[in-house]
């Protein structure tokens, strides 16, 4: 006879457990949930900027700008994945620079610089996915993040952002830096994720 507890551990397992066959993705009309605002004449690039920069993420488009933010803000160690070597070569020279992320350098690593899957001009988001941030905990983790993004992976609009997404377990839309705020309406960044969030656009 199953007790109350064992039958909530299995319904609990069951939940857990991997999902066999996932569902198709369902088919909605391309257009219907675009932004009535959006003027259709709009760079895409300079509305992905005005739309990052207003959510408090920071645009680069340099790699001088980029390494003369971070000296300003006294920054300790730079995590940079190995293959991107022309950028470890450039900021190797003007600071500590990593290419090893390992959880017991956490505490180490204050900046770290990843790969994102996308980004989106009408919110100012970046899509971070397995696939194309392996180092996941090494773009959440940091004070400082910053996701490098090619300016041909920057959809419009969410609806296309949506119709391009992989067939990826994780997908996280990040739109500016970690926030929460209390009952009192105390803001504070950075409690669930980087407290400052910039990208470098190339």
């Amino acid at each position: 006879m199953n007790t109350s507890r064992e039958t909530i551990f299995k319904s609990i397992r069951d939940a857990l457990s991997p999902i066999k066959e996932r569902a198709a993705r369902p088919s909605v009309p391309r257009g219907v949930a675009d932004a009535k605002w959006l003027p259709d004449e709009a760079d895409s690039i300079a509305l992905f900027k005005k739309q990052a920069t207003a959510s408090g993420t920071l645009c680069f488009t340099d790699l001088e700008s980029l390494a003369k933010w971070l000296e300003s803000e006294k920054t300790r160690l730079l995590y940079i994945p190995a293959e991107f070597k022309p950028l470890v070569d450039f900021f190797s020279s003007r600071m500590n620079v990593t290419t090893e992320y390992k959880r017991a350098k956490v505490d180490e690593i204050d900046v770290c610089i990843t790969p994102a899957a996308a980004g989106i001009a009408e919110s100012g988001t970046i899509v971070i996915t397995d696939e194309s941030t392996p180092d996941r905990l090494a773009a959440l983790a940091p004070w400082y993040h910053i996701a490098l993004l090619d300016r041909a992976d920057i959809h419009r609009t969410i609806g296309d952002a949506l119709a391009a997404m992989p067939k990826d377990p994780n997908i996280i839309w990040v739109t500016g830096p970690s926030k929460t705020a209390d009952v009192e309406g105390i803001l504070i960044q950075g409690v669930h994720g980087p407290g400052a969030q910039a990208c470098l656009i190339v």
